[in-house]
């Protein structure tokens, strides 16, 4: 699915009210304009490319059985934010919220999951200090309309690739790993994200959970959860599917998937009390000395997993 091409004013009026709006709230924090833009669409504000987009995203509140209600496929080639500040804000479509160093860290290239083109996050060394990452390396991307709230049932899928110029944190640092995805509290203040995908020292890709009373700031808790998912393969697609209820309760659940195999079945709390969470593609690591690249590709939201998944998944009825 991709949005429409057309200049319907409309549309376009919106995007620019929902811009405008940003800027003139330029004095809150990061999370809370993306709050404020995601309401926004949540009302109607709208949300499509347009034909000078480099990515293209559609959704709607509502939806049928099996359908996609998001769909961010980057079908654009070029930086996926422009002028007139190229380096943090809203991505040309108004849908992605950009961290970056410089300008064209995160641009859209022709190596993608399902048609050509993925979004390619991309860190030098000394791209250190971006949105609150200190000296850790940062090119992320966050999506502004998640709906990830209490009581919220749904099904995601992702797909990333690791190129020849990913760099593995290596095993002669035990304490450097990377995160290329996360599901991350809306209190955005620093602490452990409610589900991160890592790359370990050496290579090991793992699942990271966290939820409870308060937020987890290092080792965990005792609603903490995750899984391994095996050694990272450079060159090739994984394809993340994920069922998900977001509670700050015992009825709350995450499985995740990964090229059609159960990696991760939780049962419990998903959520801190009291927050929310929104989606990040991420490039984000330890100081490494080195570049480093990481492609996202096809982020959907839906309502059942034959909406969302390229493959059959295991466990679920077919």
């Amino acid at each position: 699915m991709q949005a429409s091409r057309g200049r319907k004013e409309s549309t376009s009026t919106a995007r620019l009210s929902r811009e405008k709006i940003v800027k003139d709230k330029f004095g809150l924090t990061r999370i809370s304009m993306l709050i404020l833009v995601a309401t926004l669409a949540a009302c109607g504000g709208g949300g499509g490319g347009d034909a000078g987009s480099s990515s293209s995203s559609t959704g709607s509140p509502g939806s049928t059985p099996g359908a996609v209600n998001f769909s961010a496929t980057f079908p654009y080639f070029g930086p996926l934010r422009g002028n007139p500040s190229p380096i943090v804000g809203l991505s040309n479509d108004s849908w992605w919220w950009v961290e970056q160093a410089a300008a064209g860290r995160a641009v859209v290239i022709n190596v993608g999951r399902d048609d050509g083109m993925g979004l390619r996050l991309h860190t030098e060394p000394g791209d250190s200090n971006v949105s609150g990452s200190g000296t850790l390396e940062r090119n992320d991307v966050a999506l502004n309309f998640t709906n990830g709230v209490q009581g919220e049932e749904s099904w995601w899928a992702h797909s990333i690739l690791f190129p020849d110029d990913f760099y593995v944190p290596p095993s002669s640092l035990p304490t450097s790993r990377a995160v290329v995805f996360d599901f991350h509290d809306t209190r955005n203040q620093g602490g452990q994200a409610n589900f991160h995908i890592f790359v370990e020292p050496g290579g090991l890709l793992r699942f990271r959970g966290n939820a409870g009373p308060s937020v987890v700031m290092d080792a965990g808790n005792q609603y903490s959860y995750g899984a391994d998912i095996g050694p990272l393969v450079k060159n090739t697609w994984y394809d993340f599917v994920y069922h998900v209820k977001w509670s700050e309760n015992s009825d709350g659940f995450f499985q995740a998937w990964v090229n059609g195999v159960l990696k991760l079945d939780h049962r419990g709390p998903t959520l801190y009390q009291g927050y929310g969470v929104f989606l990040k593609l991420a490039n984000y690591h330890t100081p490494f000395g080195q570049s480093s690249s990481v492609i996202h590709d096809r982020v959907l939201r839906g309502t059942n997993w034959d909406a969302v998944s390229l493959t059959p998944l295991e466990g679920i009825s077919q």
